[in-house]
């Protein structure tokens, strides 16, 4: 007969320190691991070597059935090894959260950093990079290894609810960490009119098996706003740490910058010089926002007025000065800058040619990516200097071979938590 349950600490196969003991141990071999071998080689975990140690683990979950009351499976199987689990887990996500994350590509840690004992320490033992990182992949197999155990010894008709839950979230976790190694992700850059089927990552060009056409840049901007700068010391007033702003708003044209009442007497989202100084407005490529504007200095009641551009590479910036003359030479008074707008959305409008012959033309923004084949293409990049008028096109092409076995667990999780509601309210 098995042992009656007990609430001592120490209890095995119940106790939650020996669960504490377990996962520190695994823990500090996972630093240790680190410290003396570097970051896990996660390339190496590529397909088939992925799908093979999937099915090594799932028959490893699957035989715990046959041995369920053996002590080490009910204690893998446990709540109190559960418990610990997920609260080492929960302090890495705090490490993460709390501590700068690098890409696993970086092989090495900024210099400022570099130069000093403590990030140093922190970097060799892989806080960096948590999520590639011997101590949190090691954890992660185990809470694998827990989390199937745990479905397969405790499946029955009348725990299918709970079945559910846990083996949409096995799914995810599997999907999750063994598929990255065979995730792609590839940076291209598209000149508009132009096609490129080729991806490039410093100096390492790659073809792909597919192609992209960039027919046009589309870029939304919110109004710009105004600010003074003293063109003696070179920076913004009142200082650099504390700059101040006025956003132009046609609704509430009147604000206040320093000693100046700024209002904004006329706003062209586009436009383009007129000549002598006056913008007027065009929809053209290569138009920038300008506004007429009269600022009043409150002290003296001078008033100066005239139109203001931030800029582009096609048109130069356009300030306002507030000196005596109209000019700053031997004079400390602002001038009155536009400040670059910035970008409210942007898309791309794009044709993909794929190498199975498809033609797929729509339209790629932020947040909404566009699917081809295997690949997932979103906006990237741009010419940030040329804003709206920008000549390419950045995109991001992510392919996950697993993707979908993530979206088999997030259904059953989904389906299991509809089953937790109907279940309460019974």
């Amino acid at each position: 007969m098995n042992a009656p349950y007990n609430r001592r600490f120490w209890s095995w196969p119940w106790g939650y320190g020996e669960s504490l003991v377990l996962v520190l141990a695994v823990v500090c071999g996972g630093f240790a691991a680190q410290w003396w071998l570097g970051a896990p080689p996660i390339k190496l975990l590529a397909w088939p070597v992925n799908l093979v140690l999937a099915a090594v683990l799932a028959v490893l979950c699957l035989s715990s059935r046959f041995f369920r009351a053996r002590k080490a499976v009910r204690f893998f199987s446990s709540v109190p090894f559960s418990v610990i689990l997920i609260g080492a887990i929960a302090l890495f996500s705090l490490a993460m959260g709390l501590i700068p994350q690098y890409s696993p590509q970086a092989t090495e840690i900024p210099p400022d950093l570099a130069s000093h004992f403590f990030p140093r320490l922190m970097s060799r033992l892989g806080f960096y990079k948590v999520t590639s990182s011997w101590p949190f992949d090691c954890l992660y197999f185990i809470i694998l290894v827990a989390l199937g155990t745990t479905i397969v010894v405790k499946f029955s008709f009348k725990r299918k609810i709970f079945a559910l839950n846990h083996l949409g979230l096995w799914l995810i976790l599997l999907a999750a960490g063994l598929g990255a190694a065979d995730r792609e992700r590839e940076i291209m850059r598209v000149p508009e009119g132009g096609v490129e089927w080729r991806s490039s990552q410093g100096d390492e060009i790659k073809e792909l098996d597919l192609a992209i056409r960039l027919d046009d840049f589309i870029m939304e901007q919110y109004p710009a706003r105004l600010t003074l700068f003293d063109p003696v010391m070179g920076e913004i007033l009142p200082s650099e740490e504390k700059p101040d702003f006025y956003q132009i708003d046609t609704r509430s044209p009147i604000g206040r910058l320093g000693k100046y009442q700024i209002e904004v007497l006329n706003f062209l989202p586009l436009a383009t010089p007129a000549g002598e100084g006056i913008f007027t407005r065009a929809i053209i490529n290569g138009a920038v926002q300008a506004a007429q504007v009269k600022a009043t200095d409150l002290d003296s009641g001078e008033v100066y007025s005239g139109w203001l551009s931030a800029g582009n590479d096609f048109i130069p910036t356009v300030p306002l000065m507030l000196g005596p003359g109209g000019t700053v030479e031997g004079a400390h008074s602002p001038v009155l800058l536009m400040v670059n707008p910035e970008p409210k959305s942007f898309l791309s409008k794009v044709k993909v040619f794929t190498a199975q012959g498809q033609e797929i033309e729509s339209e790629v923004s932020v947040n909404h990516p566009l699917r081809a084949g295997q690949w997932l293409i979103y906006q990237y990049d741009y010419d940030s200097a040329s804003g709206p008028a920008s000549a390419w096109s950045g995109f991001e092409l992510v392919k996950d071979r697993w993707l979908y076995l993530a979206y088999a667990g997030f259904i059953i999780l989904a389906v299991g938590c509809v089953g937790l509601v109907i279940r309460g309210r019974r």
